[in-house]
């Protein structure tokens, strides 16, 4: 099974999956209430059989939001969107944030919902204060004008939060703004080698693990 549960075909709609480290997560405020249900789940993500991997999430599907978060992005990796948009939605039912991003993939494809990049711009905003992932995510929309107006400072501010939290792409996007003064803003060397440094020291992302069955 593989560890990206977030296929090419939903991620590379318009940018690229990335991830968080789940103790910088953790330290957000109401976020420990998520602390308990993320343990319980990771007992099942650290299984090596996929069918048994797959039985222990099942065992907690109904109490358990990020079993529902991990099963929703299992489905749509497997572009079964029936049961992708089922478990996603009950996974943000129950008042797990995370699954706003990969809601928010399913309206920009249109893939087991009417396409909606509205609403698809509302999901990410709502999570971007929390959800390092989707502050990445989001940051595209304003630096490109998706949907809004060209904001570039409020794409780079986001930026700036994810690549804090260790988000490779973040952390690569600004290194590449400031080396070659993308989006009109001034090269500056000092802080491209400050994004140079937090890249090359992020070895090991782990922040997609959040959605990874």
């Amino acid at each position: 099974m593989k560890k990206q549960i977030l296929s090419s075909a939903i991620i590379a709609m318009m940018f690229t999956a990335c991830s968080m480290k789940m103790p910088e997560i953790l330290s957000f405020g109401s976020s420990d209430s998520y602390e308990a249900p993320l343990k319980e789940a990771n007992v099942c993500q650290k299984i090596e059989k996929d069918s048994e991997k797959l039985a222990c999430y099942k065992k907690i599907e109904n109490t358990n939001s990020f079993a529902q978060l991990r099963l929703g992005t299992y489905y749509a990796d497997k572009k079964d969107y029936k049961n992708a948009v089922k478990y996603l939605n009950l996974s943000k039912q129950n008042g797990n944030i995370y699954a706003n991003l990969p809601i928010s993939f399913l309206y920009y494809k249109g893939d087991g919902v009417n396409k909606d990049i509205n609403k698809s711009f509302e999901l990410l905003n709502e999570s971007s204060s929390v959800d390092p992932v989707a502050a990445y995510q989001l940051s595209r929309f304003y630096l490109q004008g998706i949907n809004t107006k060209v904001d570039v400072e409020k794409g780079i501010e986001l930026l700036d939060f994810a690549g804090q939290k260790g988000v490779r792409q973040a952390q690569d996007m600004l290194s590449n703004i400031y080396k070659s003064g993308l989006f009109d803003q001034p090269k500056d060397q000092v802080k491209y080698e400050f994004w140079q440094k937090k890249l090359k020291n992020n070895i090991e992302d782990n922040n997609h693990k959040i959605y990874v069955l």
